[in-house]
């Protein structure tokens, strides 16, 4: 299914590879397509004959090839779209892919965190991921930059000694090594604000990114000290006035019913004090922002503290920045699609951690492009103006209308890209029984699995000549 558009997909991102051989980066194309087209599958059943498996495993298994120089050709492509749009959103997090196969021996000493891997053989690979989101169409670019680690024992010893550490050692240091990436690649980041969530109120960041003048927002997480007449942060929250109002709707989640959040707005200029062990200057100056859910005393109430070097100056502005965090939950969308319910990269069965960080890459930028599938399809309006062959074949989409209108004629033209979005969902058991209009992730990909077995059906099918 979707072949031809997968490999256009795949030339786009990764043609420009350098992998010290033609040959090679030919062959990263065709297997990155191969993966496209079959999302969720493993790298054998994506490869449609025996010699391109063979193909595959030869390339994921050559020393000469790293998963940074694969990396490097989709960072680049994301780097010039970058460069073109006047705001870029750079929404960095962490995630943790858990295994529990013979490559845990070369992925330290200690345990997976994931409640699923309960083996005692169980170990985690991070990657901590800067995703490039356009702020004004709200869509996203790309993977700007993915750093991947382990853990390779437990840290011991006093809390002071450990705090003392020099910046590069801490595990924290990832929030300022991914900006420092980015930066070395694009120069010139006028144009960019780093969006992060409460992992990242570290003073030592947060003074890297102002004497740099760096633009960014980072979720307060600390009742931290301030320079001037309050003493601390939470001291000056019951002075401040609401400066607008605006309303968020909040999805259900775990024990959390979902609900409409009426949101008070407000701001105020703030210096932040050194902690006495955080090296930098004596001071950050910064603007805070503050989103308080109105008569809501319950566990669940909405606070968010944002810190930020943009200028905010009324209501509007101070809404835009709270809208920008919002927006930060897009990686972790991303990061659901990647692990488990679109490219599956934690049932990969790589035997050595350096092919399986190249296959992880791959799956990477595959799930940032179903992502953006996924994006434009919920765009109600604009998926009405798309038709369905930007993503379906002719006759992937005429399977699929047959198998969700099967008493309908099929129309003689392509419908739209909305309709497609909604026909998968279908198809993957999506009833809209909640009348939000909105597709749970499961259930666009289990559609899309049971289209790509009716392709692949029909093709047998018809090669039986029955």
């Amino acid at each position: 299914m979707v072949s031809n558009e997968s490999l256009e997909w795949a030339q786009l991102i990764f043609s420009k590879a350098k992998l010290n051989d033609p040959r090679r980066t030919k062959r990263l194309v065709k297997i990155a397509a191969s993966l496209a087209s079959n999302a969720g599958k493993s790298l054998m059943s994506s490869c449609p004959d025996p010699a391109s498996i063979e193909g595959a495993y030869r390339f994921i298994r050559n020393d000469n090839i790293s998963a940074d120089g694969i990396a490097l050709a989709g960072f680049a492509h994301t780097d010039n779209i970058v460069r073109e749009r006047p705001l870029v959103l750079a929404l960095q997090d962490t995630t943790g892919l858990s295994y529990k196969h013979s490559v845990c021996d070369e992925l330290g000493e200690v345990n997976s965190a994931s409640d699923e891997k309960r083996s005692s053989k169980g170990r985690t690979l991070y990657a901590h991921s800067t995703l490039m989101l356009d702020a004004n169409e709200e869509k996203a670019i790309g993977l700007a930059y993915q750093h991947y680690w382990y853990r390779e024992k437990k840290q011991t010893g006093k809390q002071n000694t450990l705090q003392c550490r020099d910046r590069e050692l801490k595990e924290s240091y990832k929030w300022q090594n991914n900006v420092e990436e980015v930066k070395e690649r694009l120069g010139d980041l006028s144009n960019v604000i780093d969006v992060c969530d409460r992992e990242a109120d570290m003073y030592e960041y947060l003074d890297y990114q102002i004497q740099n003048e760096h633009r960014f927002i980072v979720r307060a997480k600390d009742n931290r000290r301030l320079v001037g007449e309050y003493h601390k942060l939470e001291d000056i929250l019951p002075t401040l006035t609401p400066a607008g109002q605006y309303e968020i709707d909040i999805q259900q989640r775990g024990g959390r019913k979902a609900r409409t959040a009426h949101i008070d707005v407000s701001f105020t200029l703030i210096k932040l004090k050194k902690p006495q062990r955080a090296k930098g200057e004596k001071e950050a100056p910064l603007t805070l922002v503050v989103c308080t859910e109105q008569n809501n005393d319950n566990k669940s109430k909405l606070q968010w503290l944002l810190y930020t070097t943009e200028s905010v100056t009324n209501a509007v502005e101070a809404r835009k920045i709270a809208r920008y965090y919002e927006l930060r939950w897009r990686i972790e969308e991303f990061h659901k699609i990647w692990k488990t319910e679109g490219t599956e990269v934690e049932k990969l069965r790589m035997q050595h951690l350096d092919n399986l960080k190249k296959a992880a890459v791959i799956e990477a930028f595959i799930a940032v492009r179903l992502l953006q599938l996924r994006e434009l399809a919920q765009n109600r309006e604009e998926a009405e103006k798309v038709s369905c062959e930007v993503y379906l074949d002719t006759l992937s989409w005429k399977l699929l209308f047959k198998a969700t209108n099967q008493q309908a004629a099929l129309p003689k033209k392509a419908p739209s890209l909305k309709w497609a979005y909604y026909a998968i969902a279908k198809l993957g058991g999506w009833h809209g029984s909640k009348r939000t209009g909105r597709v749970g992730t499961k259930a666009m990909w289990d559609g899309w699995v049971k289209l790509v077995f009716l392709v692949e059906s029909y093709a047998f099918m018809k090669e039986l000549d029955l």
